[in-house]
């Protein structure tokens, strides 16, 4: 049984959620600064609850700590954690600074413990399914990548730079799964206060990708997320929308003019992720898909992204 102490009360509320649905943890505590609303989620779901950080912190029982903190807290809490003999798992954007990531890695490196990095988009059933195709050679080498998601400003604050933190880091994680660590991007950018435009260009040597980012459709449209994966026998497409209807269509045009639709079981994205950590811990394996490693690529690229969308020029990924 993995004894879990969560961070937060916004996004921590659904991974209690999660925890107490999935057989092979125990909820041991949650930590908030809001009295009422730590109240009602002890009520909820049973569990202890605290306004002292260090409850959770040094509580030798717990051997997993969940981080749903403000992301500018990040780096600091998992690092006593760490400190403390527990394993993390740190909602993103892990961190803003790519140093303070640096610094959790360290961490982890030197009291041998794991950070799992919420990198949920390689868990959601279409992505994954890409991926395994694309490890497993089965439509050649990849040519070029695009995936889009665009919503209406429902998230709170969705301007320049926190769609690139926000939305774009996922983009770059499956990308990263795909097509690994690009030279150079060139980042175009509307800022519309509260929400945006953006749209990244990734060079390779002789591959290209794109990625978009819209968070200023109208209230009343449905969240849409796609992508398309341009192989050297076929392409994989995927375009959904969620919202009062949901459409998914999922399919592999293959060169010779046949194609598959695909119809899998669509599974929850966050239920997957923490059913990979318990098997991890269990197994005492490290996860690729969720490393702190793979979080750090995700940064250089958003970096990069931030620097192209201020000069208007390309950038240099690390430069």
């Amino acid at each position: 049984m993995i004894k879990v102490g969560i961070l937060g009360t916004g996004f921590g509320k659904h991974h209690a959620e999660l925890y107490k649905k999935i057989n092979g943890f125990e909820l041991i505590a949650i930590y908030g600064r809001d009295e009422v609303k730590l109240g009602e989620i002890g009520e909820r779901f049973n569990i202890k609850t605290t306004t002292i950080i260090n409850e959770i912190i040094q509580n030798s029982e717990i051997d997993l700590i969940d981080i749903c903190l403000p992301t500018s807290l990040h780096a600091k809490w998992a690092i006593e954690a760490l400190k403390n003999n527990k394993n993390v798992f740190c909602e993103t954007p892990l961190t803003y600074q790519l140093e303070e990531a640096e610094e959790i890695k360290k961490a982890a490196e030197a009291y041998n413990k794991d950070v799992f990095v919420d990198l949920f988009f390689k868990f959601s059933t279409p992505h994954n399914i890409a991926i395994n195709k694309i490890k497993n050679n089965e439509l050649g080498e990849v040519v070029s990548f695009s995936s889009y998601n665009k919503t209406a400003p429902n998230w709170g604050d969705l301007s320049l730079s926190k769609n690139v933190s926000d939305f774009h880091t996922h983009n770059f994680d499956f990308l990263l799964e795909i097509m690994g660590l690009p030279q150079e991007v060139f980042s175009n950018g509307i800022d519309l206060g509260n929400k945006s435009i953006v749209v990244t260009t990734l060079n390779y040597e002789n591959k290209i990708a794109k990625i978009e980012s819209y968070t200023n459709l109208p209230k009343s449209s449905p969240f849409l997320i796609g992508f398309e994966i341009i192989c050297e026998r076929g392409t994989i497409k995927f375009d959904a929308q969620y919202g009062e209807h949901t459409k998914e269509e999922f399919v592999i045009y293959y060169n010779d003019g046949s194609k598959e639709v695909l119809n899998p079981q669509m599974k929850d994205d966050y239920e997957e992720v923490i059913k990979h950590i318990m098997h991890c811990i269990e197994n005492n394996e490290k996860s690729s898909y969720l490393d702190i490693s793979s979080a750090i690529e995700a940064i250089k690229i958003k970096n990069a992204v931030l620097r192209s969308l201020e000069a208007k020029q390309f950038v240099r990924i690390g430069q």
